[in-house]
């Protein structure tokens, strides 16, 4: 929903890292059932194990430890990563995390907030895997030159399978010629940029 969202939910997915093992059943499911899928990634712990993440997480916003998290807090993080945010950035974060309007965050707070993040990324990812879908015709897991093909001519475009090769190349990060739906990801995630998508079917 909001910067502040995709940050708090990027800081927890990087807390979980080494836990990867226990939610890759929950990744095969969702590939099977979107909405499984969604549910899963939205709650992938037990309530006690979510609630020591959240704990965990909510200190690394919590510089001071007493408990919340002010603007000064929130800016400082942010600018610590690389992604400073200007005064009305920061403002506009702190009302949408701020339930109580206190002017901080608390961990109620964080908790309520990385939950909509979560099941804002749940649902992200349900919607691109219903994209991929409609390139990968024969359901593999993975988009071929001759399938981008047939979906650009049914959008008007007189697309080549060789020219589909060429456009393939510029998401194919491990040189298969194919796309994954993890390149998939990272295309739509980079707004599309030098995805096949947006290219020119004669270039």
């Amino acid at each position: 929903m909001g910067k502040v969202r995709s940050f708090f939910s990027r800081s927890a997915s990087g807390s979980r890292s080494g836990r990867r093992g226990a939610g890759s059943s929950a990744a095969s499911s969702a590939a099977s059932s979107p909405r499984a899928g969604a549910a899963a990634a939205a709650s992938p712990l037990p309530s006690s194990a979510r609630e020591g993440e959240m704990e965990r997480v909510f200190r690394k916003f919590d510089a001071n430890g007493d408990g919340r998290v002010s603007r000064a807090e929130l800016a400082a993080l942010f600018a610590s990563v690389g992604h400073a945010a200007t005064d009305d950035e920061v403002s506009r974060m702190m009302e949408e995390a701020d339930a109580d309007g206190d002017g901080y965050i608390s961990l109620p707070e964080f908790a309520a907030l990385m939950d909509a993040a979560a099941a804002d990324a749940a649902a992200v990812e349900e919607d691109l895997r219903h994209a991929f879908r409609v390139f990968d015709a024969d359901g593999n897991g993975l988009i071929t030159p001759a399938e981008l093909a047939r979906v650009l001519r049914g959008l008007g475009e007189a697309a080549t399978v060789a020219q589909c090769r060429r456009m393939i190349r510029g998401v194919d990060q491990n040189g298969d010629g194919l796309v994954s739906f993890e390149e998939f990801k990272l295309m739509m995630a980079a707004g599309g940029a030098g995805g096949f998508g947006s290219r020119k079917v004669g270039a």
